[in-house]
């Protein structure tokens, strides 16, 4: 799992109050949170399409601004704003924005209750990572009250939020852990603390062969290995709640947002069988609804999606619009264990996939002298119908990527920014969003 599948974000709560000033999380850009990302999820499922040219992004708990800078620094036709209820961690955003000279990013510390009336006009693309799951009820109201008031018609939200039923595993552990710190008031020493008793748990465990055991078993070991920073404010913190996916659609719909996809559908954490849903009904199990069957099924931990202000109608890409897509991969031609007539290709993964035209043999050639960079799908693939399916296929499982715009083509140099990011935090971003780590601590 990645940083970014478990990235807690600073709550939207006065500074005096704010464990994120005591014990500032450890952040890094989220992979899906992309606009270009946002909008091809929407694409691919029929939902809106906000423009590329020109847009604006609020992120609502930005935290230090890991996420949100090098948006900016990569996109500088776009304004970013950026707001959370820390303090400290705005006054550090601040500062990094300052040092790579950024002027189309604002960062606001303000509580989500009264962040209103700081924000100016609306934004197409409004990002709320890690928050709904980790604050009180009155300010998760006031944070969806403000997103429903800042997102422009026809504008795509992103909010993640820890799902039922997987983290109820998680929470067990999360309440043994808060019994065992509880009487430690110093929160650093506190998920140290959690971190030490965790291994303790694991080494008990190590023989037992039981499932649940096992389950239990990596979950303890999730925290030992973890972030000290994730392990407090994961599971030390006041607020953590978990939501069916039915009573997170019914809580949104009151203020007006409607479904649209899941950010992370072409990453693990988000990725279903094609086939499980229509089984489902075929068969009548569908429960209380569909989705929370599936997330029974799938073992559902943190659900990432992407929101609309309602009514919308969908309607899905027409063969123009997907061959107007960008498509880029790193497959590479690989032995086939001496058949001649079996071409196969090699993600990095260890993935192999056999091609077996001869068009998709030689666009996965080309592409791949491409790569990072994207060629136009009907461009590599001229009988663009014919490729369609094969590749919504390759990207829902992750082994190439399908782009609504080539990030590089935006004509920024990262490396200002990403010598920075290796002394903040040994690692940086790329144009597409992406981290790659150069360090430990």
């Amino acid at each position: 799992m990645t940083l970014a599948d478990t990235d807690v974000r600073n709550v939207g709560i006065p500074s005096s109050t704010n464990a994120y000033d005591e014990l500032p999380y450890k952040s890094c850009s989220v992979d899906w949170s992309a606009p270009e990302r946002l909008v091809l999820a929407s694409l691919f499922y029929g939902g809106l399409q906000p423009t590329l040219h020109v847009y604006r992004v609020l992120e609502l708990g930005c935290g230090d601004g890991a996420n949100l800078l090098p948006l900016a620094y990569f996109r500088r036709h776009a304004a970013f704003v950026g707001v959370d209820g820390a303090r400290s961690q705005i006054e550090v955003a601040k500062t990094r924005a300052a040092a790579i000279g950024l002027a189309n990013v604002e960062f606001i510390h303000a509580d989500f209750r009264e962040a209103a009336h700081r924000i100016s006009g609306q934004f197409d693309f409004v990002i709320a990572h890690g928050i709904l799951s980790w604050v009180p009820d009155v300010v998760r109201d006031a944070l969806l009250d403000l997103c429903a008031k800042s997102l422009c018609p026809g504008g795509l939200l992103y909010m993640n939020y820890n799902a039922r039923p997987g983290w109820n595993v998680r929470g067990l552990v999360r309440e043994f852990l808060l019994a065992h710190t509880v009487k430690e008031k110093n929160l650093r020493v506190r998920a140290q603390l959690a971190q030490e008793v965790a291994g303790k748990v694991v080494s008990t465990m190590t023989d037992l062969e039981q499932p649940y055991s096992r389950l239990l078993a990596n979950e303890f070991r999730f925290v030992y290995e973890g972030n000290v920073t994730w392990v407090a404010h994961e599971f030390l913190s006041a607020d953590n709640r978990a939501y069916w996916r039915s009573e997170f659609l019914e809580l949104v719909g009151r203020y007006g947002f409607e479904y649209v996809a899941d950010a992370d559908f072409n990453y693990s954490s988000g990725r279903i069988p094609e086939e499980l849903a229509p089984r489902l009904v075929l068969e009548k199990i569908t429960g209380r609804s569909i989705e929370d069957t599936i997330d029974l099924l799938c073992y559902r931990q943190l659900h990432s999606p992407i929101l609309t202000l309602g009514p919308f109608a969908r309607q899905m890409p027409s063969l123009e619009e997907f061959g107007n897509l960008y498509v880029a991969s790193c497959l590479e031609r690989c032995p086939s264990n001496g058949n001649a007539d079996i071409v196969m290709f090699r993600h990095p993964s260890g993935y192999e996939v056999e091609a077996k035209e001869r068009y998709m043999q030689e666009g996965f050639e080309k592409l791949y002298t491409q790569w990072p960079r994207g060629l136009k799908v009907a461009a590599t693939f001229p009988l663009t119908s014919d490729v369609v399916e094969d590749l919504k296929l390759l990207q829902r499982n992750g082994l190439i990527e399908l782009r609504c715009i080539e990030p590089g083509d935006f004509g920024v140099d990262g490396g200002p920014l990403n010598r920075l990011e290796i002394e903040w935090g040994g690692y940086y971003t790329t144009p597409y969003h992406t981290t790659v780590a150069v360090g430990s601590d």
